[in-house]
């Protein structure tokens, strides 16, 4: 009896696996709407720039650059010694 039974019940598993391997193969062809790319990802036809403030013209900002700091400009040597001759007789040396 017990030979009978485990014989059926392999193959009831067998036609298990069976009828679950006939389910995963499936060949119809499948259509999904989309679009269409023209061209590739890195470069695109049009680009749209959404500034995320508003621009006010006027507005003074505390921004300032490194360049236009007058201590980084070149020497003149003799307005820069008549600058010391000047210090000197200010401040009584």
């Amino acid at each position: 009896m017990k030979v009978i039974l485990n014989t059926v019940l392999v193959f009831f598993l067998l036609l298990s696996v069976a009828a679950a391997e006939n389910k995963k193969v499936d060949t119809e062809v499948k259509e999904l709407s989309g679009i269409s790319i023209i061209g590739n990802k890195e470069a695109p036809k049009s680009l749209y720039i959404v500034p995320w403030q508003n621009s006010e013209v006027g507005v003074a900002t505390s921004l300032n650059s490194g360049l236009l700091d007058d201590s980084m400009r070149p020497l003149d040597k003799e307005v820069f010694l008549r600058e010391l001759d000047f210090y000197d007789l200010s401040h009584g040396k």
